[in-house]
């Protein structure tokens, strides 16, 4: 087989000059993870994500064609095949059963769960980088659209009438602002992109090689330390302190493995009592009794579907408000939300998934420092942000979502690029 990775793709013709198929998919990552993070969510009701989605599948069909002819069978099966039957999976059983449970139609459920297709993302990543694509572009696309959606957001802060927007009878409006006494009305922010974009740039100024790149990572704390002053989401901040702590005592070395394992049985102990405090402040919360209610239903209906769940809703038939209750919105009951959805297979699924993803990160953060490599500031970041999101777990299973879906799959695909690069290098 020839040399993995050295191939050049080829380039497409246009009026006098030529385009390189590399810049078609480094343009078509950029629009994936500005739409996977929420980017267009201000505007046409976020159709943005509908071309992110397409982008996601360009990546991966093109991806998938160049490695059909450079990688080994194994790898390419690991990574086109396995993600197909996944992904299908995910969304195929979750719409039949919802079908199977309240009838509808199963075309709309099925696409009412396409947000999944962002998951085709990272596998498409990877697949282009084994086979040709710049690795160092790949990354610095991702944090210029990290900053567009920090740039994006304060755009439509400052211009959009909020007040109007939350009590808009369109609920595509409404549901972008919301309100409490001490805080007013925030626009909601593409949440995951920012934390991410903080924590990032916050390895990125420590160890920026010239002045222009740290000129870069000091504008993006900047601005996204404005913007959490305004949104204010306290207990993502507390999440993402402890993980910064936490990095240097028990995640930075592999000899740390054994205090970890030795802190597990605590952590088990002590986690019951912190997810009653965590829930808690969460019921006691503006709406929290509403919330309440939400959540006694969803366990009261998850004792009917405990296996695979209620299955995957459509706003095109009937709803999980025409079946529970109007004010019943699963995504916004944590894991008791995703066990109601997709049951405790699908909970375990997401549990198993969460870790993968976690371990493949933490794994090649390793790596790079045995290797004497500089740490990642993306790998990093992301494997910083996922800690977060473990102690967030109960309240947050963001993974399931567009958001933590776009970030999932690219911190698979990044961290696993470094594992393969490092391995290389010492082959």
């Amino acid at each position: 087989m020839a040399d993995v990775g050295a191939t050049q793709h080829s380039v497409l013709p246009m009026k006098g000059f030529r385009i390189s198929i590399n810049t078609v998919m480094l343009a078509l990552l950029f629009m994936a993870i500005f739409a996977g993070f929420q980017g267009g969510r201000y505007y046409m009701a976020n159709r943005l994500q509908e071309l992110g989605i397409a982008c996601a599948l360009s990546l991966f069909v093109t991806g998938a064609w160049f490695a059909a002819f450079d990688l080994p069978y194994k790898e390419w099966y690991r990574w086109v095949i396995t993600p197909i039957v996944l992904i299908g999976a995910i969304m195929g059983v979750s719409s039949l059963v919802f079908v199977i449970n309240y009838g509808g139609s199963l075309f709309y459920s099925f696409f009412s769960a396409r947000e999944f297709l962002l998951a085709f993302m990272g596998p498409g990543v990877y697949l282009l980088v084994r086979t040709g694509l710049s690795e160092v572009l790949v990354k610095r696309v991702f944090w210029f659209a990290m900053f567009a959606l920090m740039v994006n957001y304060l755009f439509f802060y400052f211009t959009m009438d909020l007040r109007a927007a939350f009590f808009s009878s369109d609920h595509t409006v409404s549901n972008l602002v919301t309100y409490d006494e001490w805080r007013g009305f925030r626009l909601k922010p593409p949440l995951f992109a920012i934390m991410l974009a903080i924590l990032g740039a916050l390895c990125l100024l420590v160890q920026a090689p010239t002045a222009k790149v740290r000129l870069f990572a000091i504008a993006m704390l900047v601005i996204g330390g404005y913007i959490w002053s305004i949104v204010q989401f306290r207990s993502t901040l507390a999440t993402m302190v402890l993980s910064l702590m936490l990095y240097p005592v028990l995640l930075s070395r592999k000899s740390q493995l054994q205090i970890v394992l030795v802190l597990a049985p605590l952590v088990l102990l002590v986690m019951p009592a912190f997810t009653l405090f965590a829930l808690d402040a969460f019921l006691n919360a503006d709406g929290g009794s509403i919330r309440a209610k939400a959540f006694a239903k969803a366990i009261e209906h998850f004792m009917f579907h405990p296996i695979l769940g209620a299955g995957e809703d459509s706003a095109y038939g009937l709803s999980y408000q025409d079946i529970v209750a109007p004010y019943f919105f699963p995504s916004d009951l944590g894991i008791v939300g995703m066990a109601y959805k997709y049951g405790l297979i699908g909970t375990l699924l997401y549990l198993g998934m969460h870790a993968k993803i976690w371990i493949r990160l933490w794994r090649a953060n390793l790596m790079l420092k045995q290797a004497g490599e500089s740490v990642d500031p993306l790998v990093w970041g992301i494997l910083l942000f996922m800690t977060a999101q473990t102690f967030n777990l109960a309240l947050n299973p963001g993974l399931a979502y567009a958001q933590g879906i776009t970030m999932g799959t690219m911190g698979m695909a990044l961290g696993s690029l470094a594992i393969q690069r490092v391995g290389n290098k010492e082959r």
